[in-house]
């Protein structure tokens, strides 16, 4: 059976696009009955304003090491303002700065959002926490982390993609 070279770059390149790293994601609600602590205002610094933010907290490992992004939408956007902090193994409220490795309250390319990029190693869990900027927040929200680079495999299966359709021109420019 001979395959139409055009049609088996498009079964490879669905296959490649399928391939990807470990992502978590997780939508909650922050409440007036979660736990609160004092958020930082920077990785030395804390909040004079989150006082006493409510939070929640995701933990999460991956075997995959390599760049990941962190974002946290409110759901409906603009419902709260969001703030997304990253901690080394367990998160203290005691001790917010404590093994604190990345923050943020305004990621520019999400409306009502929060995020950053951070570079995680394996076999090492961390501790996601999803709160508000100010002491009254409180909503709904969408919390997610995904590879920011994609697996060698699926470089792998789009370059086999890319050689069919080459392989495919090549054979109708010699044809014609």
């Amino acid at each position: 059976m001979k395959l139409n070279p055009l049609a088996m770059a498009a079964i490879t390149l669905m296959l490649a696009a399928s391939a990807h790293a470990d992502t978590y994601s997780a939508a909650g609600t922050i409440s007036l009955s979660d736990p609160t602590f004092n958020r930082p205002l920077t990785l030395t610094s804390l909040s004079g304003v989150g006082t006493a933010v409510h939070y929640n907290q995701l933990i999460v490992g991956f075997a995959t090491p390599g760049i990941y992004d962190f974002r946290m939408v409110a759901t409906p956007a603009g419902s709260f303002d969001t703030f997304l902090a990253l901690y080394s193994g367990l998160f203290n409220p005691a001790a917010p700065l404590t093994n604190l490795l990345a923050l943020n309250d305004d990621f520019t390319n999400i409306a009502s959002g929060s995020g950053f990029t951070f570079t995680l190693q394996p076999n090492q869990f961390y501790s996601v926490i999803s709160t508000t900027f100010s002491n009254t927040g409180t909503g709904s929200y969408l919390t997610t982390v995904t590879s920011a680079v994609p697996e060698t495999a699926t470089y792998g299966l789009m370059a086999l993609g890319l050689a069919f359709v080459g392989a495919a021109v090549r054979r109708r420019k010699t044809h014609d």
